[in-house]
């Protein structure tokens, strides 16, 4: 269904009235449970919520429609799939807090009036710069040009229930969790691909801004393909990291931070059964969460696909010969470290202002984060990712009003512009790996990532991919991790 209905007419036609958005085929409030009809115009607005613009002012998941567990393909696929994915939802055994099955299903007003907002947008006139612009090689950001067409794509060819059915083709659940160092409460959501073997090996893929957990779909899909759920190697779990999409706290009393998100991951994991040991997986912020975790008892082993040096680690491998291909990689670090980090500072230093300014209109959010996804992709061979992709993870963080919440881990991180870090600290006695891709923002050439990590174990490399790798290299990004859990599962799950 693209946003902008063509049987229809104007977008602002379907606006009113709410019987007419009541109606739509795509909203089938009889399948739903809990949904807040205030969201529809239909009930009292709760004296518990204040009213801006017609919507509560706190993040509400109830406002999303819950089904029974059901996984199907979208329209027009392979039945045969939807049944491999139905028998990956069996939870594990030694699970101590019960998941409740989620289907993502954006009420039909959410999606009109994000429609009308994009028609309603204003791009600003022809000038130098974007008229110029090509983000592919960092000259100015996004030009005028790819905004309008991506405009335009978004209305009139966009269909967000077949993202939202990709989505939900897969497991998904929410389970709600407790942090055991300060009490902090948290509504997660999570999609899995649960083995029924006793020997799996539990996994988490993390990710990071401007993705979401949508990026290891193409590498859960193939994954579906050589398995069936009774010989599935691994336990894969794919959360919304803690604040990103589909999981939020009910209650933001204060900052988040990387040790209490990660806090957060390692209790998921443990309230899944898998208390005994997992594997971490990250890039962006979640490479950061990854080296949080390395230091939990229940995570056994950690593999990375962005690495950020402090200027201390850089000084002691700085003697170490790279290849060409590595120099060419710290030569593309070397740009995002000069002319493309200023999103990063944004984050950090003034979170407030950016989150309002681009939750307020989703054009200039399209702008902001499809820079991002253009930049930091493996654009040499061919155009990645199409701006499809691009606008199911704009809509995504539109539709679940999730940009403001998303803005924590910036905080923390903008030393990184500067050379410095944190002190997280990854493990050095726990087994880790690392993938590098071509295109990455900051990268670890092997003789670097071998002085620096004693305890490094597997170490891949690639022709071809960039910061996201497993969207746009799914088959090596698996092949590398399959190869990563052969040399450690009996760390995590012991001898078979």
């Amino acid at each position: 269904m693209p946003l902008r209905p063509k049987k229809l007419g104007s977008v602002r036609s379907v606006l009113t009235p709410q019987r007419m958005l009541i109606n739509t085929p795509l909203l089938n409030l009889s399948t739903c449970q809990a949904v807040n009809l205030w969201t529809y115009g239909l009930g009292t607005q709760p004296t518990s919520l204040n009213k801006s613009h017609g919507a509560p002012s706190t993040f509400m998941m109830k406002d999303f429609c819950t089904r029974p567990q059901s996984y199907s393909k979208p329209s027009g696929t392979d039945n045969k799939m939807a049944l491999n994915l139905s028998s990956f939802g069996a939870l594990p055994s030694g699970i101590l807090t019960q998941p409740t099955p989620f289907s993502l299903n954006v009420p039909m007003r959410d999606v009109h009036r994000l429609s009308a907002q994009i028609d309603q947008a204003n791009i600003a006139i022809p000038q130098y710069y974007n008229t110029h612009a090509n983000p592919v090689n960092g000259t100015y950001g996004v030009s005028r040009s790819w905004l309008i067409e991506a405009q335009e794509t978004w209305l009139s060819d966009f269909d967000w229930r077949a993202h939202e059915e990709e989505q939900n083709k897969f497991p998904n659940f929410r389970i709600n969790i407790t942090l055991p160092s300060d009490g902090q409460a948290f509504d997660l959501h999570f999609a899995a691909l649960f083995s029924q073997r006793e020997d799996a090996v539990p996994v988490t893929f993390l990710h990071g801004w401007p993705g979401s957990w949508m990026e290891f779909i193409p590498v859960m899909e193939l994954l579906a393909e050589k398995y069936t759920a009774e010989t599935l190697p691994y336990h894969i779990v794919v959360p919304s990291i803690p604040d990103y999409g589909l999981s939020y706290r009910p209650e933001e009393t204060k900052e988040l931070t990387m040790a209490a998100a990660g806090e957060a991951i390692n209790t998921l994991m443990v309230q899944l059964g898998f208390g005994t040991g997992y594997v971490a997986q990250g890039g962006d912020v979640g490479s950061f969460l990854s080296q949080v975790l390395s230091h939990h008892e229940e995570c056994k082993a950690y593999h990375l696909n962005m690495f950020f040096m402090t200027s201390q680690q850089r000084a002691s491998v700085a003697n170490l010969s790279v290849t060409a291909r590595e120099q060419e990689m710290l030569d593309n670090a070397a740009m995002w470290a000069s002319t493309g980090n200023a999103y990063a500072v944004e984050h950090g230093t003034r979170p407030s202002t950016i989150s309002l300014v681009l939750q307020t209109n989703p054009v200039a959010m399209l702008a902001w984060m499809g820079e991002k996804f253009i930049e930091w992709s493996d654009n040499r061979h061919s155009p990645f990712p199409s701006i499809d992709t691009i606008l199911s993870f704009v809509s995504y963080y539109w539709l679940t009003d999730s940009y403001a919440r998303a803005m924590w881990a910036y905080s923390e991180l903008t030393s990184v512009v500067g050379g410095e870090l944190p002190p997280y600290n990854p493990s050095l006695t726990k087994p880790m790996g690392y993938s590098a891709f071509p295109v990455e923002i900051a990268t670890l050439p092997e003789s670097w990532a071998r002085a620096l990590f004693p305890n490094l174990v597997f170490y891949g490399v690639h022709e071809k991919g960039g910061h996201f790798a497993a969207l746009q290299a799914p088959e090596a990004f698996l092949r590398d991790m399959e190869q990563f859990l052969e040399i450690v599962k009996d760390d995590v799950v012991g001898q078979a």
